[in-house]
Formats: structure tokens, C-alpha cells, sequence
């Protein structure tokens, strides 16, 4: 399973860590999680295109962060084409969560980017995951349902 958000460091990568258990649904994370999270957004969140393995699920899924800018839907259409040219037999399964996280994640990459006030960033950084936790973890459950249910024989 891959999350694709417009930056892979930012929602894609919560919904990930949810999803492999990095992050448990029913409890925020300590704050040393949070601010660990924002150094891999602050170092890595420039990046598009680039699979950030997180982990496996308890189903043996492999799941995964992607930073896909504005081309969700072009790298969606070109993974699926790979796996067909060369016969791989796992099933790929995408989620787009930029339209989840909203404004802010893209601001912060902004903002980071040309390295204006990095304490600012960590602030709206710690006020967008905890107001979204909640949401994100609901987003991942019904997710991990659908996964099941496509899984089923």
C-alpha cells in the first residue's frame, strides 16, 4: 500500500506510520515522536516520486510514503503499467490523502523550503498533527477495511 500526499513527509507519511502500527490509532504520540516527524519533514519533504518504506502491517503488507506533487494520478497509471511489464503479481493499492491534510503541510514544505523560521514551521507542524490525528487514524481503519474486504476470496 502506498500514501501519496502532495509531500511524502506529511500526511502520507502519518497515514503510513498509523498504518503499520508506528503510531497507535487510540493515543497521540510522545512529543519526541512528533518532533522526530518533523525532522524527516524538514529534511526530506522536497522529495517527490521517492517511495520512504515504512513498515509492514499485520496482514504482511508492505506500506509506504510517496511525495506525488500535483501527479497522483500520472504515478499511479505508471507503477500500475511496471508491474504489468514486468508480470510483478502484487497488487498495488494507492491512496491520495492531499485532499485530507489541507492547506498547512503545503505552507510548512513552503515555508521550510527557504528555511524561514524553522521554530514557526515546528509549531504549525505540532498544532496540524495533533488537530488531525484523529481523523487521519479513522481515515487508516477504514482503509485496513477496504484492504481486507479487496483480499477476501
Amino acid at each position: 500500500m502506498i500514501y501519496c500526499g502532495y509531500r511524502a513527509t506529511y500526511g502520507a507519511y502519518l497515514m503510513a506510520a498509523l498504518h503499520a502500527g508506528i503510531y497507535k490509532g487510540s493515543q497521540l504520540p510522545s512529543k519526541q515522536f512528533i518532533e522526530a516527524h518533523f525532522d524527516m519533514c524538514r529534511l526530506y519533504g522536497e522529495q517527490y516520486g521517492n517511495l520512504i518504506y515504512v513498515g509492514l502491517d499485520e496482514g504482511l503488507n508492505e506500506i509506504y510514503a510517496m511525495g506525488c506533487n500535483r501527479f497522483f494520478s500520472v504515478i499511479e497509471k505508471a507503477q500500475a503499467c511496471v508491474t504489468k511489464i514486468f508480470k510483478i503479481d502484487e497488487e498495488l493499492y494507492h491512496i491520495d490523502v492531499t485532499p485530507l491534510e489541507g492547506f498547512l503541510p503545503r505552507f510548512m514544505g513552503f515555508l521550510l523550503a527557504r528555511r524561514v523560521n524553522t521554530r514557526l514551521c515546528q509549531k504549525l507542524f505540532f498544532w496540524w498533527f495533533k488537530h488531525k490525528y484523529g481523523f487521519f487514524a479513522k481515515a487508516v481503519q477504514r482503509q485496513k477495511r477496504e484492504l481486507e474486504k479487496f483480499r477476501l476470496p
